[in-house]
């Protein structure tokens, strides 16, 4: 009888030993689990750190750039004037030297996992009165009924005018407080979005989804266009060009800037609708920068100043928000982190 109870402890014993075993692999297996998503979290967020610095970092690294390159009909050049280029008479500033970073919204690799896009603002159209002919003109290409068209325009200058007359076919405050909408600014637009805040606007970019208020538009005070940087797709609108001929429009002009509207209609055989002190060629000192990261649905969008003999710094920035990335400009990837932002990390590029 004692052999029996003895057998039955050990019979006990064992599977206790065995239900111990199982709650410490059960255990284990949830602290295991527990270590993995607290492992995977650390990851996510250190992975999410490097993806800011290397936004951070390139945009600081573009601004610096940008700031100390010189210009060219082809973009922003980053090697230096010889000795004797200073005394040749015959030797232009603004010829294109090969290695340009091409203003015309151009996806760039930047730092890490960041991409940027640089983009002249002249390139763009300008919807700051009083000359409002420019977006007159490309309004043509989706508004065919003129009163339409001439209410648009007169509500947009009564938005941004001083004053509370109105216009004819235009609206002032008692037309916005009729219509519950926000009262006009009576100063200049601050952001390309905000023409939607301008009565009938928004209900006319509703109606034409293919308008790009916020790729094509521009808050410049010049009523110019800079052929040289126009993004690829506001290029086809604005000139009613095919994909294909734009291609080769942006191939040639990236090879061989054009100096002139006279240029550009000898070469291309388009007609223009502005005058030749309509055009400008070189880019200006008002860009917008988009940075992003791989895989990143927002970008950062700056808009800023270049201001080489400003009091307050280099550059000025007049507003950044987050857009929509979409990689749907001129290339891919134009040109590699080494090549770019050598110059910037001290590389002369001689042995690279």
């Amino acid at each position: 009888m004692v052999a029996k109870f003895a057998k039955q402890q050990q019979g006990f014993i064992l599977a206790a030993v065995l239900w111990v075993l199982a709650i410490m692999l059960v255990a284990v297996g949830i602290f295991h689990a527990y270590v993995q998503r607290k492992l995977a979290i650390g990851l996510e967020a250190k992975a999410h750190i490097q993806e800011r610095l290397d936004a951070h970092s390139t945009e600081q690294t573009l601004l610096y750039l940008l700031a100390t390159s010189r210009f060219t009909l082809a973009g922003a050049t980053f090697t230096p004037l010889r000795p004797e280029q200073l005394i040749d008479e015959s030797f232009s500033y603004t010829s294109a030297v090969g290695d340009e970073m091409w203003m015309d919204g151009t996806v760039y690799q930047g730092l890490g996992t960041a991409k940027f896009s640089v983009q002249d603002n002249g390139g763009l159209i300008p919807v700051s009165p009083p000359d409002l002919l420019v977006l007159s003109n490309f309004l043509d290409h989706f508004e065919t009924d003129a009163g339409k068209k001439a209410r648009l325009l007169s509500a947009l200058r009564d938005y941004v005018d001083a004053d509370d007359l109105i216009s004819l076919s235009g609206a002032e405050t008692q037309d916005y407080t009729a219509k519950k909408m926000l009262p006009p600014t009576n100063d200049f637009l601050r952001t390309a979005p905000e023409i939607k805040r301008v009565m009938g606007w928004q209900e006319w970019m509703e109606a034409h989804p293919e308008f790009d208020a916020q790729n094509w538009l521009s808050v410049g005070r010049f009523g110019i266009l800079n052929l040289n940087t126009m993004p690829k797709d506001l290029l086809m609108k604005y000139l009613g060009l095919s994909e294909q001929l734009s291609d080769q429009l942006i191939v040639e002009r990236k090879t061989n800037p054009f100096r002139s509207g006279e240029d550009f209609i000898l070469r291309t055989n388009l007609l223009l609708t502005l005058d030749e002190d309509r055009l400008r060629f070189l880019p200006g000192n008002e860009i917008r920068l988009k940075i992003w990261n791989k895989g990143g649905s927002q970008a950062r969008l700056i808009s800023l100043q270049l201001t080489p003999n400003g009091l307050l710094g280099p550059w000025q920035v007049d507003y950044e928000y987050s857009v929509q990335s979409v990689e749907n400009n001129n290339e891919a990837l134009a040109i590699r982190q080494s090549n770019l932002f050598n110059p910037a990390l001290g590389d002369d590029r001689r042995g690279h």
